[in-house]
């Protein structure tokens, strides 16, 4: 059983939801339990509180969806995320391995006056450290063809443009071997297991091997093949 947080706000139920969406997955009570630290009990009274207050509604299925009124409160703290990382690693001169979690604390901190001052720093079209765009999320990234790693093909080179932020051990771990957002990899073999042997370039006789846990939380475009 989870150890539950003392105090979970309705703003993180309803980012949680929006980023399993984001991410291509359903939204589940115990995923959410799992991921925000709760008791699938106390998941259920807040989602149920939410759906009451006009923030989420279900399914004949039993599927979690955001109404627009819960989209949009969602997309707003996220926003709010996404500009506080950039504070914590622009300004401040934070890691990025370690932004995600700081801002997490931070974000509800920042007020409207202050997100437009961030926002007029770093521009409407810039993203955040670990490469998702502060407007349109993963979607806006899928519109421009980034995919997984692991969907790239033999030969394809490959610029990295987003690695995935919730695990701090796997962006250490990403960092270590340079994959941070820009930079260029060539694909140079795949093995049965789907691992991956790839040329970083710009590193001379730089090559790594990942395996599927690594490919698939690390997104790319396509430059060439």
């Amino acid at each position: 059983m989870p150890r539950e947080k003392p105090s979970v706000s309705r703003e993180d139920y309803l980012k949680a939801v929006w980023s399993a969406i984001q991410e291509g997955q359903a939204p589940v009570s115990a995923r959410l339990a799992e991921e925000l630290g709760v008791t699938p009990p106390a998941v259920t009274a807040a989602l149920k509180r939410m759906s009451r207050d006009g923030y989420l509604r279900f399914s004949r299925d039993g599927r979690i969806g955001l109404t627009a009124k819960g989209r949009q409160t969602a997309e707003h703290l996220v926003l709010r995320h996404r500009l506080a990382e950039k504070l914590l690693t622009e300004v401040i001169g934070l890691d990025w391995t370690a932004a995600h979690e700081e801002a997490e604390r931070l974000e509800h901190a920042i007020s409207h006056r202050v997100e437009t001052l961030l926002l007029e720093r770093f521009g409407r079209e810039s993203s955040c450290p670990h490469g998702v765009p502060l407007f349109g999320g993963l979607q806006a990234l899928r519109q421009r063809g980034v995919v997984a790693l692991s969907e790239a093909a033999i030969g394809d080179e490959v610029e990295v443009t987003r690695v995935w932020e919730k695990d701090q051990k796997f962006l250490e771990f990403a960092d270590g071997l340079h994959l941070r957002p820009g930079a260029r990899l060539r694909v140079r073999a795949r093995e049965y297991d789907q691992t991956m042997t790839l040329a970083v370039q710009g590193r001379p006789r730089r090559v790594i091997h990942l395996g599927l846990p690594a490919t698939s939380r690390i997104w790319v475009r396509r430059l060439s093949r």
